[in-house]
This record gives structure tokens, sequence and C-alpha cells, in this order.
């Protein structure tokens, strides 16, 4: 069997929410900054702190609205998916690795089958929940315990994946749609 290695990304899609806090911020951070340099003009001597505030306040703005930017990037070598989740191209933090030999459950995520469900852990390591296209996994991960990921997937990293899983999952998941 040749050696398998699959990278797929994808971003967080932008939702009303997520705007609307970004206009506040925008809006917050100019009216913070504004009231910094008018306090600057009337300390005098001191006025070098107020624009030092005024700077602090822009870039707490700015580092809020970028840390909004989230993407998910899944990369699959040979029986194992790691999720990582990248913030504002600036940070990258390890969610889990799954061993596909080890899966529990895997198949199309439907949130109603997992609403009374209790997992150790949970991600949501998707452009959207909402999206109809998206797959879930359950896994018992050493570091996390048992694990439920939802994720999106592309049709080469389903292919990947098949060649991994156990065969009753890859039986009623792949088999049974035909």
């Amino acid at each position: 069997m040749q050696d398998v290695f699959i990278e797929y990304m994808v971003a967080v899609r932008k939702t009303i929410k997520t705007t609307l806090l970004k206009i506040l911020i925008i809006l917050g951070g100019a009216f913070l900054v504004v009231v910094m340099m008018t306090l600057s003009g009337l300390l005098g001597a001191f006025s070098i702190l107020g624009v030092a505030a005024a700077m602090g306040v822009a870039y707490g703005a700015y580092f809020l609205l970028t840390s909004m930017n989230v993407e998910y990037e899944y990369a699959i070598t040979n029986g194992e998916m790691d999720v990582d989740k990248i913030t504002a191209q600036r940070k990258r933090k390890r969610l889990c690795t799954i061993k596909w030999r080890e899966v529990e459950a895997f198949g199309k995520y439907v949130p109603a089958e997992h609403s009374g469900k209790q997992y150790e852990n949970k991600f949501m390591a998707c452009d959207s929940p909402d999206n109809p296209e998206l797959w879930y996994c359950t896994a018992r991960v050493p570091s996390k315990g048992q694990v439920f990921l939802v994720f999106n997937a592309s049709e080469r990293m389903l292919e990947a994946i098949k060649k991994y899983l156990p065969k009753p999952l890859l039986h009623d998941v792949f088999l049974k749609r035909g």
C-alpha cells in the first residue's frame, strides 16, 4: 500500500453575529481612541500617556478583529488525521489526532442524531455547523478521552479514510449507501 498524505483546509464562514461583533469592535475602538486622544490634549505634560493608551486600544481592536479569522486544517497521513485550529494565521493549536482504525462511529453528520449524547470533547472543526455536507466521527483519543469530531471532507479525503476504517463501519457508511 502506498503512503497517503492529504491536507485540506476550511475557513469558518462569517455569520451575521460575527459581522455585528466586528462592527461593534470597530466602533468601540474608534470611540475609545477619540476619548484617549481628547484626554491626552487635556493632560498637558502627560499627553504621551493618552497617545500610548490610544495606540494600545487601536492594537487591541486590531487583535480582536483578526482573532475572529479561524481556519481548520486536516492532515491525513496514512491511517491518522491531525486536526489543527489556526487563528488569524498566527496561532496553530492541535485539537486532536484521529486514528482511523480505532474510530467507533463515522458517517454523515445529522445534528439531531447527536443532540443528547455526551462526549468528553466535542470539536466542531468545520466551516459552518449548518453545512449539509459535514461528516463526523467518534474515537477514543489517549490525551482527550472520548472525542466527537465534526469536519468537512473532500472526496479525496473520503477515499483515503476508506482504506483505514474498520470493516463494519466501511460497510455501513459507504457500501450500504451504494
